[in-house]
């Protein structure tokens, strides 16, 4: 089931954020290969946003092959579990890149972050 907040005042365009929603959702598990999204009117109704809005983000999905829209049926998530793979692996390479970043602006050195790094992978997990 999608989960979806959308703040007009965050900066992020609409149409980001629920890209990014679903996005989330099918990394996480919450959607699945199989399962329907709601109508483009149906969100846009629900979330007070304009259709073309929803448009544009279910557009990048297909274009992505992350959806699909199916006649009769709806818009289905066609994510594989190698796409849902994929989706993780990105996330985890943008938290690892913000973590470095925030190092970097604390003022850690590229050595301090190699032995962080380093001690991180030795560890067993």
């Amino acid at each position: 089931m999608l989960q979806l907040r959308v703040d007009p005042h965050s900066g992020i365009p609409i149409y980001l954020q629920i890209l990014s929603t679903i996005k989330d959702h099918i990394e996480h598990g919450i959607l699945r290969q199989g399962d329907t999204l709601p109508t483009v009117r149906q969100l846009a109704t629900e979330h007070r946003i304009a259709p073309n809005t929803v448009m544009k983000a279910y557009s990048e999905l297909q274009r992505e092959g992350i959806i699909e829209s199916r006649p009769g049926v709806g818009t289905v998530i066609t994510a594989s579990s190698n796409q849902r793979q994929d989706l993780q692996l990105q996330s985890a390479r943008q938290a690892f890149q913000d973590a470095a970043l925030r190092l970097k602006r604390l003022g850690a050195s590229l050595p301090e972050i190699h032995s962080l790094l380093t001690q991180t992978f030795s560890e067993d997990v």
